[in-house]
């Protein structure tokens, strides 16, 4: 699996965490950890399924992934490619208008999102295009079309704190320093994030993790490098999120 990164344009900065272009010489599958945001991907070649309890979906090549809290498995046909859009905490909220909550644990066609003559629209250009650069301005020129709504001030401040302790903090604390309530940040945090801000606080803890195993640190010192508070209280979550332990989960190698 080839995965490349692209940093959106300044007029989608606030909009994109990131676009990636993802291709698959080989047939493959893969379990992907939830992403904090919702996600955006325009397959242009080959054809992928999602794989859960035994059975398989199709994914539609135009799609909006929402929020989830377990690993998803991807099954991608030889030579399958997609740009993704890495739509930050409150894309989605941002975009379509509706209670993120609303779309956890979904796969959408596109059209969720805009007219599907839109969709058809941009799916042919990204397909057509012959170098990541050209699939990324023509996934960007889809989501500037579909327009935005005014940001939710109180929910990005806590997502900002959240991310800059990378999760490593307590929520009470969180909305005292706010000044609300932590039963009305919650609320006001699920409609615009789709999770929790304890679900959020969790994930990010857990890719930390991961990125410091990834980046070199053993098993056995990122979580603490992370911030948890013993192995058990990592392995524990890490359960939770993908169903394995994690040295099962890096020895498959199928892990994206």
């Amino acid at each position: 699996m080839q995965v490349r990164t692209i940093q959106p344009g300044p007029a989608l900065a606030d909009l994109v965490r990131c676009f990636q272009i993802v291709e698959a010489p080989e047939e493959a599958t893969r379990t992907l950890l939830p992403d904090p945001g919702a996600v955006v991907a325009f397959r242009y070649r080959g054809a992928a399924a999602l794989v859960e309890g035994g059975e398989t979906s199709r994914i539609p090549d135009a799609s909006i992934t929402g929020p989830r809290g377990t690993c998803r498995r991807i099954r991608t046909s030889a030579g399958g490619g997609l740009v993704v859009a890495k739509l930050r905490e409150d894309g989605a909220a941002r975009l379509m208008g509706v209670p993120v909550n609303e779309l956890y644990g979904a796969v959408l066609p596109a059209d969720a999102l805009a007219p599907r003559a839109a969709v058809d629209r941009a799916t042919a250009q990204v397909a057509e295009a012959t170098t990541d650069e050209a699939r990324v301005a023509a996934a960007e020129a889809f989501l500037l079309a579909v327009g935005r709504r005014a940001p939710d001030r109180l929910v990005g401040a806590a997502v900002q704190a959240i991310r800059a302790r990378r999760g490593c903090l307590r929520i009470a604390g969180l909305a005292r320093q706010l000044g609300v309530g932590q039963d009305a940040l919650e609320k006001r945090f699920l409609g615009v994030v789709g999770t929790s801000p304890k679900q959020l606080a969790s994930l990010l803890r857990l890719h930390h993790a991961v990125e410091l195993h990834l980046g070199g640190a053993s098993l056995s010192s990122a979580p603490y490098q992370a911030g948890y508070y013993d192995q058990s209280h990592f392995i524990r979550e890490f359960r939770a999120v993908t169903g394995e332990p994690p040295g099962r989960y890096f020895a498959a190698g199928t892990h994206g």
